[in-house]
C-alpha cells in the first residue's frame, strides 16, 4: 500500500483547467510535477474495511460450505454422489462416487402395460371383474378407448383380441426387458419389442434413472446373481389413472399370473445401489465407461454389438450420452484439455510471440493500420446500406448475395450504356419490355449474373439466324426472346447464350431495371417492412456520405490520431520493460480471481434447508409451473428442479401427490453480495493502478529530451508516485466503478427473479435499465481513465482530476472522438490478427499431436487465451489521451 501517511492535498496543486503555461501551475516541461502529497487518503480505511468484511464472510463460509457440490454428479432426485448426508433425508452416497444409469421401469414398460390393460383382450378380462357402469366408464377414459378430457388420442399399440395371444406377446416383450434372453434382442428391430428401444436413445432421460454407483464397471449380471440381489415387482404410481385397474388384475382374473410372473425384476443389491429396488433395475445390454469427474458414459454389451453391429451400437452410445451432456460437458472439457495440454502450451508460447510481433509491426505500420480502419468504417456503412436496400426487394428463393450480384450487374451495364451514349452523342434505345419480351429491342448485353452474351448466329447460338427469327434483326449480342409461334418451348422473358462454357444460357433484365422482378414473391413478405428496409438503406448510405465528408474535413484530426498512436508505439519500443506492467496485472488478476473463486464457492454452495419446499405435489404443473404461471419448485432464482418419486407418494385431500422438488446447486445471499462487491472493487483497482502507472511512465518519457529517452527510470518513478501518493485516489475511482457494476449485476439478479416469477414486463424493464447502466459505466470508465492520467501528471486528487479531465474532453471532443474511434479500430485489427494467427497455429499443433481428437473445445481454449494476450498487446494503445492532455 506504500507509506501514504501524508495529509490531504495542499494548495500546491490547484485545479488545472487552463491550457499548458510555462511556469504556471500546470507546467509539465520537466515532466510530471515533483512536489506531490497524498490524495484521497480517507478512502484507504474504507478499502481496508471492505477487505476485512471479505475475510469475515469468507471464513464464515469455510465452516459450512461444500464447494464440491458445484460439480459433483447428482442423481434423479438431486442428491449428490459421494456425500454422506443429502438434502431432505436423501440417500447416503458416500461410497457411491460415480453417476451411472439404471432402467426407468415405468417408462420402459409403459406401452406394454397399456397394451395389457387397454387392448381388447385386457378389456374383456376387466369386464369379468364386475365393475360398475361408472367405474367401467372411468376405465375406458383411462385407457383412452373413447374421447374424454384426459386424452388427446388413443394409445399407440397393436390391439390384441385373444387373452392367450396377449399373454404370449407380453411375455416375449418382458423377457427381453428383464434380461431373460440375449440382450441383443431388446435392441434389434426383429425382437419382440420391435424398434422401440432402438429409438429410445433420443429420449434417454426418460428411459434411464441417473443413480450413484460405486463404479462404472459394475457387472450387473454378476451382481444380480449374488445372494444379496433384490427383486421388485412392478407397481404403478398412485397418481396414474390406470393404477386401480392394474391392482385389480394383479389379484384376480386371467392375467393375474402374467402380471406377477413377467413384471418381477431383478434389482441390484444395496451394496451396489443405495436406493429402493425400483430405481436399481439394470437395463439389459447397457454397460458404462468412466469419464472425468466421476461420470459414466454409455457402452453397449458384446451381445448387443453382435446383434446390431458395431456401427449401430456406437450410434446408440453417442445418442444416449448426448442427451446427458448438461451434466457431462464440464467433465469432457477438462478431459480434452488434459489430453491436449502439450498443444496448449505450444500455442500459448506462440501466442505471446505473435503478440510481441504485432507490437513491433505496429511501430512501423501504424499509419496504414489507421487508414485501413478509416476505410473499414466507410466500407461497413456502404455495405450495411446495400444490405438493407437489397433486402427490400430480394426475391423469395434467392440469396441476398445473388440479388446483390444482379443489382450490381444492372447498375454497371446501365452506367456503361449511358456513358457510351453520352460520349458518342447517340440517342438512348428504348428498353421497353411487354409480356414475354418478344418485342424487346433494347441493348442489354449481359445476363442477370453478369455473363456476356454470345453473338446470335455464331458459336453456341449458331442455330439462331435472322430468318425465321425476325426479332434478331440487328440484334448482334443483345438479349432477346426469339421464337417461332409454333414452337412448344418458349422463354418467359428476354435471354441470351453466354460466353461462359459452364452456363449455356441465362435470362436478362432490360437496361435500367435495377430491381429484379419477383415471379414467386419477395423474401420479406410485408410491404411495410420492405419499405422500412429501403428507407434504412438510404439513411445508412447518407451516414456513409456524411462520414466521407467528415474524413475529408477532419483529415488533420486523423493525422493527429496517427501521430498519437505512433507516439504510443515509440514509447513501447523505448521502454520495453513497460510490457511487464500488464503482465504483472494479469498475473495478479488471475491469482485474485482464483482466490476469490475458491472462497466464494464455499458461500454459494450453502443452499439453506428451507430454500426449496420439502413437500409433494399432485401434478407436474403445480410443482414446475408453466409458461405463464410459477411452480412451487421454480418460483425463485436460482431455480431447483422437479422429479417424480413414485415409490413414496403421499395423499393430499384424497389425491395422490408424487411430484417433489430438488434444490439448486448454488444460491446467492448477502454474504455473496459482500464478497462480490470486494471482487469488483479489487478488479477495478488493479486496472486503475496499471493505467496510472503507464500514464506516469509515459509522462516521464514524453518530457525527457530525445537523447535521453529510454534511459531515465520512468517506470520506477511512476510506481513510486502511485503507491506513495495516489493509492487513495485510485481506490476512490475504482469504488465508483465497482458501485456501478454492482448495481448492474444486481439488476441482472432481479431480472432472473422476475423471469422465474413469470413477470415479463418487469424482466424487460430491468433489462433496459441494465443497458442504460452499461452505457453509463462505459462513460465513467472513460472519464476515470483520463482522471488517472491527470493524477499521474499533476498529482491532484480524484475529484479535481476528474473535473479537469471532463473539461479537457469537452474542449477537445473532436480530437478525443477521432482518436477513440480510430484506436478502437486499430485494436480490433490487432485482435483479429493475434486471435486468428494463434488459433490457426493451435489447430496445426492439435492436428499434428492429437489427430483423432475433436478440435472444437481445444480451439475454444486457444481463442480464449489469444483474447487475453491480445488485450495485453493492445493495452498500450489506450494511453493516447495522455498525449492529448499534453497537446491541450
Amino acid at each position: 500500500m506504500g507509506a501514504c501517511c501524508c495529509g490531504s492535498e495542499t494548495a500546491t496543486h490547484p485545479e488545472s483547467t487552463t491550457r499548458f503555461q510555462k511556469g504556471g501551475a500546470n507546467d509539465l516541461s520537466c515532466g510530471p510535477v515533483q512536489n506531490r502529497s497524498c490524495t484521497d487518503l480517507w478512502c484507504l480505511p474504507f478499502l481496508l474495511v471492505a477487505w476485512v468484511a471479505y475475510l469475515v464472510v469468507t471464513f464464515a463460509g469455510f465452516a459450512d460450505g461444500y464447494p464440491a457440490k458445484l460439480y459433483l454428479p447428482r442423481d434423479f432426485s438431486g442428491a449428490y454422489c459421494s456425500v454422506e448426508s443429502n438434502w431432505n433425508g436423501g440417500p447416503n452416497t458416500l461410497d457411491y462416487k460415480y453417476l451411472g444409469f439404471t432402467m426407468n421401469v415405468t417408462a420402459t414398460t409403459d406401452l406394454i402395460v397399456k397394451q395389457l390393460l387397454c387392448s381388447s383382450a385386457g378389456d374383456s378380462v376387466i369386464q369379468t371383474l364386475g365393475l360398475s357402469s361408472s367405474s367401467y366408464d372411468a376405465y375406458q377414459c383411462a385407457c383412452c378407448m373413447v374421447p374424454c378430457d384426459s386424452c388427446r388420442s388413443s394409445y399407440q399399440f397393436s390391439d390384441i383380441t385373444s387373452v392367450s395371444s396377449l399373454q404370449s406377446t407380453v411375455q416375449g416383450k418382458m423377457e427381453e426387458l428383464r434380461g431373460s434372453v440375449s440382450a441383443g434382442s431388446l435392441f434389434s428391430p426383429a425382437g419382440n419389442n420391435g424398434d422401440v428401444f432402438t429409438n429410445m436413445w433420443q429420449e434417454a432421460t426418460k428411459y434411464f434413472n441417473p443413480v450413484c454407483l460405486p463404479d462404472c464397471n459394475t457387472n450387473f449380471d454378476t451382481a444380480n446373481s449374488s445372494t444379496s440381489a433384490r427383486s421388485w415387482t412392478y407397481e404403478m404410481a398412485a397418481d396414474n389413472p390406470l393404477a386401480t385397474y392394474w391392482e385389480m388384475l394383479k389379484t384376480s382374473g386371467a392375467l393375474q399370473a402374467t402380471i406377477n410372473d413377467q413384471f418381477t425384476f431383478k434389482a441390484l443389491p444395496l451394496s451396489h445401489c443405495p436406493y429402493g429396488p425400483s430405481k436399481c433395475v439394470p437395463m439389459p445390454g447397457v454397460e458404462f465407461n468412466a469419464e472425468p469427474l466421476n461420470y459414466c458414459s454409455f457402452k453397449m454389451s458384446s451381445d448387443v454389438i453382435s446383434a446390431i453391429g458395431s456401427g449401430a451400437a456406437s450410434t446408440l452410445e453417442n445418442l444416449g450420452s448426448a442427451v446427458f451432456t448438461e451434466s457431462e460437458t464440464f467433465g469432457k472439457l477438462v478431459g480434452d484439455f488434459e489430453r491436449a495440454i502439450d498443444a496448449f502450451l505450444l500455442t500459448a508460447f506462440c501466442c505471446f510471440i505473435i503478440g510481441f510481433i504485432y507490437i513491433v509491426l505496429l511501430r512501423f505500420l501504424i499509419g496504414p493500420c489507421v487508414w485501413c480502419a478509416v476505410l473499414l468504417v466507410q466500407l461497413s456503412l456502404i455495405l450495411g446500406g446495400a444490405a438493407c436496400y437489397i433486402k427490400s426487394f430480394q426475391c423469395a428463393g434467392s440469396s441476398i448475395f445473388e440479388t446483390g450480384q444482379q443489382v450490381a450487374v444492372a447498375v454497371t451495364v446501365t452506367v456503361q450504356v449511358a456513358a457510351t451514349n453520352a460520349a458518342t452523342g447517340s440517342e438512348a434505345t428504348s428498353e421497353a419490355l411487354t409480356g414475354d419480351g418478344a418485342d424487346y429491342g433494347g441493348v442489354q448485353y449481359r445476363t442477370k449474373s453478369g455473363y456476356a452474351c454470345e453473338t446470335w448466329g455464331s458459336g453456341v447460338a449458331s442455330s439462331y439466324t435472322n430468318p425465321p427469327y425476325t426479332t434478331l434483326a440487328g440484334a448482334q449480342n443483345y438479349c432477346r426472346n426469339p421464337y417461332v409461334a409454333t414452337q412448344t418451348n418458349k422463354a418467359s422473358t428476354i435471354w441470351c447464350f453466354t460466353t461462359d462454357p459452364q452456363t449455356r444460357w441465362e435470362e436478362c433484365t432490360p437496361v435500367g431495371v435495377i430491381q429484379p422482378v419477383c415471379a414467386s414473391g419477395y423474401a420479406v413478405t410485408s410491404e411495410e417492412v420492405r419499405k422500412v428496409l429501403e428507407i434504412a438503406g438510404y439513411v445508412v448510405w447518407g451516414f456513409a456520405f456524411i462520414y466521407w465528408l467528415l474524413v475529408c474535413c477532419f483529415f488533420d484530426r486523423i493525422q493527429l490520431a496517427i501521430a498519437v498512436n505512433k507516439v504510443a508505439a515509440t514509447f513501447v519500443s523505448h521502454t520495453m520493460r513497460i510490457i511487464g506492467v500488464p503482465i504483472v496485472q494479469a498475473v495478479v488478476g488471475i491469482l485474485w480471481i482464483l482466490l476469490w473463486g475458491v472462497s466464494v464457492s464455499f458461500l454459494v454452495s450453502q443452499v439453506p434447508a428451507d430454500y426449496t419446499p420439502t413437500g409433494a405435489y399432485t401434478t407436474y404443473l403445480e410443482a414446475y409451473g408453466s409458461t405463464n404461471t410459477t411452480g412451487a419448485c421454480t418460483d425463485k432464482w436460482p431455480t431447483g428442479s422437479v422429479y417424480k418419486d413414485e415409490d413414496n407418494c403421499t395423499t393430499i385431500d384424497g389425491v395422490p401427490a408424487c411430484w417433489k422438488c430438488s434444490p439448486p446447486r448454488y444460491v446467492f445471499d448477502y454474504r455473496f453480495a459482500v464478497s462480490f462487491f470486494v471482487f469488483l472493487w479489487n478488479n477495478a483497482l488493479n486496472i486503475a493502478i496499471g493505467q496510472c502507472i503507464i500514464a506516469g511512465a509515459v509522462g516521464v518519457w514524453f518530457f525527457t529530451p530525445n537523447a535521453e529517452k529510454g534511459k531515465r527510470g520512468a517506470i520506477k518513478t511512476s510506481v513510486w508516485n502511485v503507491f506513495r501518493y495516489h493509492l487513495g485516489s485510485l481506490a476512490f475511482g475504482s469504488f465508483i466503478i465497482a458501485v456501478i457494476q454492482f448495481i448492474r449485476y444486481l439488476m441482472n439478479y432481479f431480472e432472473k427473479q422476475a423471469k422465474a416469477q413469470k413477470n415479463r414486463v418487469m424482466a424487460l424493464i430491468l433489462r433496459c435499465l441494465q443497458c442504460c447502466m452499461y452505457c453509463f459505466e462505459q462513460c465513467i470508465r472513460f472519464l476515470n481513465k483520463n482522471a488517472y492520467i491527470q493524477i499521474a501528471l499533476m498529482g491532484t486528487n480524484f475529484c479535481t482530476s476528474a473535473k479537469a479531465a471532463f473539461f479537457l474532453i469537452l474542449r477537445n471532443a473532436l480530437r478525443f472522438g477521432t482518436v477513440a474511434l480510430l484506436s478502437t479500430m486499430v485494436n480490433l485489427i490487432g485482435f483479429f490478427f493475434i486471435v486468428a494467427a494463434s488459433v490457426g497455429l493451435g489447430y496445426l499443433f492439435l492436428q499434428a499431436l492429437h489427430p483423432d481428437m475433436a478440435f472444437v473445445i481445444p480451439l475454444l481454449m486457444y481463442a480464449m487465451m489469444a483474447y487475453v494476450v491480445a488485450k495485453l498487446s493492445v493495452f498500450f494503445f489506450h494511453i493516447q489521451p495522455l498525449n492529448l492532455d499534453v497537446a491541450s
